[in-house]
């Protein structure tokens, strides 16, 4: 089998980090504590617009930093918070003991991803990472699937036996469709509302995957 997995909130909690990261600056500038809700919806779990997020953080906190400061800032904030879900190194240990070939395929831009890497140790737990920021093309778009497959050595695979496993359902399972690969959505306890709905839907990546591994025999 073939894994293609995505990085934010499917192999680490992104979303933790900054709301962790979050918390600590709103007490750290004496803001109030309502103030949290306000900025986790305009992140929009990493997906809402940076330079939107970097304004209210000034205007909320009352920083004197520019907004691209202000955005320096934050993913600085990420960067020292985020971590591996529990029993994900031991689930790409597994994978690549059974021989099954894992990329990671991330949306971002590179300084910011390939810091997150090296801060879960995942350069030595999978076999390829293919960021958007450095391919000029992001999901959904299949092509960064492509390049992954490419550098997978694994062009030609059966698309049956390759997996997009991602928690974003208008990037990581729109990509997936595209590329003709089988999908799997992580939802985080979110109820499936994009239509079709994709091979598999679970909680966790490790249910995920242990699902689409049973569908994949």
């Amino acid at each position: 089998m073939i894994w293609l997995l995505d990085l934010d909130n499917t192999l680490a909690g992104r979303t933790d980090a900054f709301a962790s990261w979050a918390e600590s600056a709103i007490a750290e500038a004496g803001a109030s504590p309502d103030v949290l809700a306000e900025i986790l919806e305009v992140d929009q779990d990493g997906h809402g617009s940076k330079e939107a997020l970097g304004r209210l953080l000034v205007d909320r906190l009352g920083w004197d930093d520019d907004v691209p400061g202000a955005i320096t800032r934050f993913r600085a904030g990420i960067i020292d918070r985020v971590r591996l879900y529990d029993g994900v190194p031991e689930l790409l240990e597994e994978l690549r003991g059974a021989g099954h070939r894992v990329a990671v395929v991330t949306n971002g831009t590179s300084a910011q991803q390939r810091a997150k890497v090296a801060r879960c140790g995942l350069e030595e737990r999978v076999d390829v990472i293919v960021v958007s920021d450095e391919e000029g093309v992001a999901k959904p778009d299949p092509r960064l699937l492509e390049i992954a497959l490419e550098r997978l050595g694994a062009t030609g695979a059966d698309r049956d036996r390759v997996w997009m496993v991602g928690d974003a359902a208008h990037a990581d399972v729109l990509a997936g469709r595209a590329a003709g690969v089988r999908t799997a959505w992580i939802s985080h306890g979110r109820s499936w509302a994009g239509g079709d709905r994709p091979d598999v839907v679970a909680a966790t990546t490790r249910e995920a995957i242990g699902l689409a591994a049973t569908l994949g025999r």
